[in-house]
């Protein structure tokens, strides 16, 4: 197949890809992992034996979960073209039982602490509480609304599955007084600064990263998804039931949640010391 006739398909495979209900994120993320595909192999006809040559070139420079991404990507792409030759397996890798790079609760609070008492927009320390007392995603964050603090819920349709999700009475009485001082009468309560749509989500990472660094805390463990996380596991530590805590993350499987509630390496080797074996 020339490579010629796969750079003219790609603008209907975007087409195809956002009827799929895929975050604009998501589709210049696939979009991106082809391109960069096509112009490492730079050939004119494309061959199941060039895609093998390009896995093993990713596998030299990244690590296995990032490989696997960029794969999955290409394979779509190649399916959707029904040409399932061209597609490669993924890399195999033993699951872990722990996880690295975690947002502690500690540093959650600490992070809160600045936002509230340094006189930064109070806006932050409420869009912290939202991620990390309700577990939702940075894109779920346009569903807290007026209506639905005044109600003491969310209807989230995202992803193409919708959920409700409750607002606790302390943040709940937060948002009611943030509105008030904002003006706010409906739509979205976190907006950008001209306050003409929701917040972007890359606007919630930059500042994050921004108040991490200001507390000293390491932003690497720092970003919105890592506070989605830290409330998987404490709500596991608290409650322990896997089933409710799948159901309020919006997971369609158990496994996806298993992902999310495994504790640092710190933790796991610290249990291991009390064993006293």
């Amino acid at each position: 197949m020339l490579t010629k006739r796969l750079i003219d398909s790609m603008p209907e495979y975007k087409a195809y890809l956002l009827t799929k209900e895929l975050s604009e994120h998501t589709v210049r993320k696939y979009m991106s992992d082809i391109e960069h595909m096509l112009a490492y192999l730079n050939v004119t006809v494309l061959t199941h034996g060039d895609i093998v040559e390009y896995k093993t070139h990713l596998m030299s420079k990244y690590k296995s979960s990032t490989v696997n991404s960029y794969i999955i990507s290409v394979n779509g792409f190649f399916k959707w073209l029904d040409r399932d030759e061209l597609c490669v397996g993924l890399v195999k890798v033993q699951r872990r039982y722990f996880s690295s790079a975690q947002m502690s609760v500690k540093n959650y609070r600490v992070m809160l602490d600045y936002a509230n008492r340094s006189g930064m927009d109070k806006k932050w320390y409420l869009i912290m509480r939202c991620l990390g007392g309700m577990g939702i995603r940075v894109g779920e964050l346009k569903f807290i609304t007026v209506d639905a603090i005044y109600c003491g819920y969310a209807e989230i349709n995202f992803k193409s599955k919708q959920r409700t999700i409750l607002i606790p009475e302390e943040l709940r009485n937060m948002l009611i007084d943030h509105c008030a001082r904002e003006n706010l009468n409906g739509g979205s309560v976190f907006l950008n600064k001209k306050h003409t749509a929701p917040i972007d989500p890359s606007v919630i990472w930059r500042n994050l990263k921004r108040i991490a660094d200001k507390v000293g805390i390491d932003s690497s463990t720092v970003y919105p998804h890592s506070f989605r996380r830290m409330f998987a596991r404490t709500y596991m530590e608290v409650y322990g039931n896997i089933v409710d805590l799948a159901d309020i993350l919006g997971h369609s499987s158990i496994e996806t949640t298993r992902i999310y509630t495994k504790q640092s390496k710190e933790v796991q080797r610290n249990k291991l010391d009390k064993l006293g074996l």
